[in-house]
């Protein structure tokens, strides 16, 4: 399936307090509190990410392979959810202007309709967390 998704928000922070959130393990966790959190890796260039979460009382670990990290800019990763084989390609992009700074989400190479459908929602909710933690 190779129908992408593209979410945008606007942010009134800056582009630093919004990488932070998304790059900072501690800051990471403290914005998604009791949803997901990063419970290994580094997120660099090349390394693995895995990232916990509860769903209906299962532990699930999905797993983000950075692809690139550009600071306060762009971060790229392969998203491997648990039971799952095929890889979600996603960015977020980081764009300031003036006070705020836009959010865009872009995803990728979804297994499926279900799968593409279920990640929407997931990044939607991802950026209204960001928006209220750091405003």
């Amino acid at each position: 399936m190779n129908d992408a998704v593209l979410l945008n928000i606007s942010i009134d922070s800056s582009a630093e307090k919004i990488w932070q959130v998304l790059t900072d393990v501690e800051t990471f966790n403290q914005c998604f509190e009791n949803i997901k959190k990063i419970v290994s890796g580094s997120i660099e260039s090349g390394k693995t990410v895995e990232i916990e979460s509860i769903h209906h009382g299962e532990k699930i670990v999905d797993k983000i392979n950075i692809k690139s990290a550009y600071i306060n800019e762009r971060l790229s990763f392969g998203l491997l959810k648990q039971n799952s084989e095929k890889e979600i390609d996603v960015t977020f992009s980081l764009k300031p202007s003036g006070n705020f700074t836009y959010l865009t989400i872009e995803g990728r190479n979804f297994a499926d309709e279900f799968d593409r459908s279920q990640s929407e929602n997931n990044w939607i909710n991802t950026m209204q967390l960001i928006k209220k933690y750091i405003q």
